[in-house]
């Protein structure tokens, strides 16, 4: 794969614990990274049950440089695209046999995201 091929943008982002002024703390959305050049490419998708219902659920194969931001990209992160998608992560890992260029990330639409 070359950089040509990374013509989609992604936002990286995670939740996390703020202090509320008061000596307790609350949930903050926090960006871990933005307009991450990316490849995303649709698997196929399927149909899960949740709550007694089908719902449609849509796999993808993110492809990413490997760096030290991507490199901790994790299951409770949320990806969104440059066209809002919301994707939930499954796994993310490096795929290229110890070289690490690249990072490879299996993300769903049509599921809850983590946050």
């Amino acid at each position: 794969m070359g950089a040509g091929e990374l013509r989609d943008r992604i936002t990286v982002t995670r939740s996390a614990k703020v202090s509320n002024g008061r000596g307790g703390t609350t949930s903050a959305v926090q960006t871990v990274a933005e307009a991450i050049p990316a490849k995303i490419v649709v698997r196929r998708g399927g149909e899960q049950v949740q709550a007694q219902r089908l719902s449609g659920v849509t796999p993808h194969d993110i492809t990413v440089r490997y760096d030290a931001t991507t490199a901790a990209i994790s299951a409770t992160d949320v990806l969104t695209d440059q066209n809002g998608t919301v994707y939930a992560i499954q796994w993310a890992g490096s795929l290229d046999e110890g070289r690490k260029r690249w990072l490879t990330i299996m993300a769903s639409t049509g599921t809850v995201a983590n946050r």
